[in-house]
């Protein structure tokens, strides 16, 4: 928060043009040389909430562009907008190009690099709306891996908010920003947006192990049943590979090992199997049997990691336009 007793001249004037608006601002900028303005624009790129009593203190018509708390713009895209109309797009970038180099650098990328537990024990004292809104911004396996290691208690919450998010008000965006910098901070480390919804936590799903995500499943479907389905329909899992035509199956098994594809196969439907097998040459599809026939107990969550694989690789085909996908409708358990 800005405190009016510590407040410099040049700061006070930063202020004064954010309040009085961009046509105005502009208007201001046309007659200071490139140092003012440089100067104006270091102090308005730092403001990021300005106490009331503080601004009232500055002018006393703040008051009314101020009685919702904040003025519903940031200094940098308050920046963006003015400095280009006093300048033009040109002269601009150059004078902007210093103020805002900062955004370079991603707060989530950083915290991205960091070890999947580490962030879990930083985020599991977090709400879970922030839980979530950080969590969209992160790859989706990074994502899933930091949710298997939060507390079962909060997972199916944060999956929720996860799936409510639409598009995200800049002044949440910000504060999340602030967390996240806090965060690298307290480790001795803004931006990237990015939207939640049904789709981000279905990718999120996608990359969890079964028990993980059945036990989230049956915590939102203990909460919000509707949700749960829609979930469930943008999710993509081994046994939807039946769906697959028999092209795509092809470019599917090119890129997996037949040991893997066996043990996939494990605990795979007779629909699926003779899909794979009707995809192969004779030989090949008796001989896969024959491994199969001749394979000892193994652990389930092998089975499911191998069937993950395999989905991940299906997915990665999707990504570039060589298949299409439909929609997706542990313990030392031998089987």
């Amino acid at each position: 928060m800005e405190s009016q007793a510590y407040l410099s001249g040049a700061r006070k004037a930063a202020l004064f043009l954010m309040i009085m608006g961009e046509d105005f601002s502009s208007e201001v900028f046309k007659h200071l040389n490139e140092k003012e303005v440089k100067l104006l624009g270091e102090h308005m790129a730092e403001v990021k909430k300005i106490d009331p009593k503080t601004v009232s203190g500055v002018m006393d018509e703040f008051n009314k562009a101020m009685n919702a708390g904040g003025m519903g713009i940031s200094g940098k895209d308050f920046l963006q907008k003015t400095v280009p109309r006093a300048f033009g797009a040109k002269k601009a970038d150059d004078i902007l190009g210093d103020l805002l180099l900062r955004d370079g650098e991603k707060s989530f990328e950083k915290l991205s690099s960091l070890n999947p537990q580490i962030l879990a024990n930083l985020l599991m004292n977090e709400h879970p709306q922030t839980i979530a809104l950080i969590l969209v911004n992160m790859k989706y396996q990074t994502a899933a891996d930091i949710m298997q290691l939060l507390p079962e208690n909060i997972q199916g919450e944060v999956i929720i908010r996860i799936s409510d998010l639409g598009d995200v008000p800049n002044e949440i965006v910000n504060e999340i920003h602030e967390v996240v910098d806090g965060m690298l901070a307290d480790m001795g480390n803004e931006t990237g947006e990015n939207q939640g919804g049904i789709e981000a936590a279905a990718e999120i799903l996608n990359h969890l192990d079964h028990k993980t995500e059945n036990a989230i499943f049956e915590k939102i479907e203990s909460l919000r049943e509707d949700l749960a389905d829609e979930i469930r329909q943008k999710m993509f899992v081994f046994s939807d590979l039946v769906s697959l035509d028999d092209r795509s199956i092809r470019a599917l098994l090119k890129e997996i090992s037949n040991d893997e594809l066996i043990l996939a196969l494990k605990t795979a439907s007779e629909d699926l199997s003779d899909k794979i097998f009707n995809n192969v040459s004779q030989r090949a599809a008796e001989m896969m049997k024959e491994d199969m026939e001749v394979m000892g107990p193994v652990k389930l969550r092998d089975v499911e990691q191998a069937q993950l694989n395999i989905v991940k690789a299906a997915r990665r085909l999707e990504a570039e336009g060589k298949i299409i996908l439909g929609g997706k409708g542990g313990e030392e358990i031998l089987v």
